[in-house]
């Protein structure tokens, strides 16, 4: 009787042990799939649409990169919405920074443009999204040197906007020669 029970408990452990064994080359074989679609996609090579219905959260976050890249932002902005909701905290952090690097583009298109007004709207979209970045992960450097990016590209639409609306004026001192408070140069 004793030698059935070792036999039964050593056949069931063996078989939760070969269980396990599949799960991991299941999840080994899905990341090397997920890999070489960012791979593909960070070359310049769109993936085909049957992936993406199954494709992971950083797939698709490479394939938003992917349309910026190409200069298709809306469809780069309309996945990163998507993907606001998925995935942890870091991830969420770097759509936020994604967002936001999109909207700053655009507001740099806007102003090379002279649209003064749509550059604004841009750039404080820009300044949500860094923000809800550093909110989610507030050691993400990138995200803090372009927050400062953004905070300064306003002071100059506003001087630029003004100086086209009023007359010239005798130049005052300026009491801050940046933001304080911001580290400049690398750590």
């Amino acid at each position: 009787m004793r030698g059935e029970w070792r036999v039964r408990i050593a056949a069931g452990l063996a078989l939760m042990l070969a269980l396990l064994a599949l799960l991991g080359v299941r999840q080994w074989r899905k990341a090397v799939a997920a890999n070489a679609d960012i791979a593909a996609l960070l070359a310049g090579h769109d993936i085909v649409p049957e992936r993406l219905a199954v494709a992971s959260p950083p797939v698709q976050l490479a394939r938003a990169v992917y349309f910026a890249r190409h200069e298709r932002y809306d469809d780069a902005l309309e996945l990163l919405d998507v993907l606001e909701t998925r995935g942890d905290a870091a991830f969420r952090a770097d759509v936020y920074y994604n967002q936001g690097n999109l909207q700053l583009i655009q507001a740099l298109d806007r102003v090379e443009k002279s649209e003064i007004d749509q550059a604004r709207v841009y750039a404080e979209l820009a300044k949500e999204a860094y923000r809800r970045a550093l909110l989610l992960v507030p050691g993400h450097w990138d995200a803090k040197y372009n927050l400062e990016v953004a905070m300064r590209l306003m002071p100059e639409m506003d001087r630029v906007s003004h100086a086209d609306d009023e007359p010239p004026r005798a130049e005052s001192k300026r009491l801050w020669t940046g933001l304080p408070g911001f580290p400049r140069g690398l750590p």
